[in-house]
This record gives C-alpha cells, structure tokens and sequence, in this order.
C-alpha cells in the first residue's frame, strides 16, 4: 500500500473548466479561489489507486463493476466510497476505504458527474 503524508487539494476553477492542484503551503496562485464557495476545494485522501493515480475527495471509482464517489464521513470521521445508484439510502458501500484502492479513478463528481448515475 502506497501513502503519501503530504497535504495535496485541488479546486475547481469552472471560467476555465479545469483543476488547480496545490500542496498547503503554495498559496500564491490558488488562494484567491479558496474564499469563495462556487470554487469547491477537494483534499487528496493520502491514497493512491492501482494505477498509482492519486485518489481525492469526489473522485468517482470504478471496482468490479460498480462506481463509488469518494467523500469525507463527517460523523465516522474517515474517507469512505458511496455508490449513490446502487444504495437507495446513500450509506457507504465499502466498510474500508483501502478496499477502493484495488480500483481506477475514472473521473471526478464535478466533471463526469454521469459516471454516478446509472
């Protein structure tokens, strides 16, 4: 299993379609978005998935043959996969998150949010 310590985000700049990525302490170009709630910031969740791409808040994964939304359970206080088509109720579908690493980041729930439906 591959972790990374460091503090990763990226925001979602929508004027220009695309991700910013920034580490904590680079704030010169990316902390005029943070203020404003339009931009949404999304934290790297420290994992990577099979292909060692880097696994973030509200990436989408697709393992077996499902695709789960990666998100933060405030009430668990831990990252969690969600199958929002395949659980009527919404609640989590993986029990361990690192069950998800096993999968391939396909998208994201900002640009590819029909990976989500079924």
């Amino acid at each position: 299993m591959k972790m990374n310590n460091r503090l990763k985000f990226r925001v979602y700049i929508p004027e220009f379609s695309k991700f910013v990525y920034f580490e904590l302490n680079d704030f010169d170009y990316s902390d005029r978005y943070l203020h404003d709630p339009i931009y949404p910031v999304q934290e790297y969740t420290g994992l990577n998935d099979k292909n060692s791409t880097l696994i973030y808040d509200g990436d989408i994964i697709k393992w077996g043959n499902l695709n789960y939304l990666v998100e933060w359970n405030h009430t668990a206080c831990k990252w969690q996969g969600r199958c929002p088509y395949h659980h009527p109720y919404h609640h989590p579908i993986t029990e361990h998150f690192r069950d998800l690493m096993n999968g391939i980041v396909i998208g994201n729930e900002i640009e590819n949010e029909d990976l989500l439906k079924k």
